[in-house]
């Protein structure tokens, strides 16, 4: 059913990943990467559908040349990189929300009846918990109920009104961000640049996320989510080798068939004087500085909301702020709004002005 050379590439693929993974400078990116790695290699080990193989494989070709564009100092690459490790999309972003919308619920929690008795797929979308509906009008600007058409002789069919109401909740969950654990956000503070103890950091204000221990302890074992505990000990260390031999070296047993050339010869003659794959050593392609700017730049993506647990989530009345990190990236709305007193300008320009003589 499989090629000859399936398994020496699927082998070959995985081993890349691994490798290149290792190389990335973010210490819960290499956990992420090869966590991922494995869960989706062993999940598809007795996968027999070839088309579904080929979208893997397709998918994994994918991943692992932007790891190693990352690793050769693209930094495009390497920020998409961040941007799925730490929640801004994809699987992990998935989890993240995943407590807002359906744990934590209060035992008096109904959902709300249908418009028409009796037919449940007329039935709108349930409440959202306060603090995801302040991230959806603060942060998204969005507002939480759409506006719906007003036709001119007859009422809004009750099945219509639902999917319109249905449709704008599948919108704002697609592009609502929710905020990262409180100890990851400090830690990505102190990546970016803020001092231990400062005055302005999100560790001395206390606000930014829910702690781990009081809103995601549920899921200490997702694969999804785990590289964000707190309480990890054992990280992947960054590896000092780098292959020279790389997955794209090989051809995929799946590849449509190409003409024959000259070329293909001469480079199967030079691979056969090679003894085998040299290590080389690692040259580090990103500086403190372009580190730096990368978590910035993650953390403007990132909103900060005032603390509270998984008990307090569902309770009304509290008045949640949205903000973002002193040390993300602002525009130039954003820095004029930090503009000190019109004292404080007066007294710098006086005392820079020059005296006439």
């Amino acid at each position: 059913m499989f090629p000859a050379n399936h398994t020496s590439y699927i082998r070959a693929l995985y081993k890349n990943i691994l490798a290149e993974g290792s190389l990335f400078f973010d210490d819960r990116s290499r956990i992420y990467i090869r966590d991922r790695a494995r869960l989706t290699f062993k999940e598809y080990k007795s996968c027999t559908d070839i088309e579904r193989i080929k979208n893997k494989i397709k998918e994994a070709r994918k991943k692992l040349h932007r790891i190693e564009q990352a690793n050769r100092g693209k930094q495009k690459s390497a920020y998409k990189i961040l941007l799925e490790v730490y929640g801004r999309r994809g699987k992990v972003r998935h989890s993240l929300l995943y407590p807002y919308l359906h744990q934590f619920k209060p035992e008096d929690f109904k959902l709300p009846e249908p418009f028409v008795p009796h037919v449940p797929h007329t039935a709108p979308p349930p409440p959202l918990c306060p603090p995801l509906c302040a991230l959806i009008t603060q942060h998204l600007g969005k507002r939480l109920e759409p506006e719906l058409p007003v036709p001119a002789f007859k009422p809004l069919h009750p099945g219509r009104k639902a999917n319109l109401l249905w449709k704008h909740r599948s919108m704002l969950l697609d592009r609502v961000q929710v905020p990262l654990p409180f100890e990851t956000l400090c830690e990505l503070e102190t990546k970016a640049g803020a001092a231990a103890n400062h005055p302005v950091s999100l560790a001395v204000l206390g606000r930014g996320g829910p702690r781990w221990d009081e809103f995601y302890y549920v899921y200490e074992r997702n694969p999804n989510i785990t590289h964000l505990s707190p309480h990890l000990t054992a990280f992947v260390p960054q590896s000092r080798l780098a292959r020279s031999q790389t997955v794209a070296d090989i051809r995929s047993p799946y590849s449509a068939p190409s003409k024959p050339s000259v070329l293909d010869y001469l480079e199967q003659d030079e691979l056969k004087d090679k003894k085998g794959p040299k290590l080389l050593p690692f040259s580090q392609r990103y500086d403190e500085r372009q580190k730096r700017r990368l978590y910035r730049r993650l953390l403007s993506e990132i909103p900060c909301i005032t603390m509270f647990t998984g008990n307090t989530l569902w309770n009304q009345g509290t008045n949640y702020r949205i903000s973002k990190s002193n040390w993300a990236v602002k525009g130039v709305t954003q820095v004029l709004m930090d503009v000190p007193s019109a004292e404080v300008i007066d007294s710098t320009l006086n005392k820079n002005k020059r005296k006439k003589k």
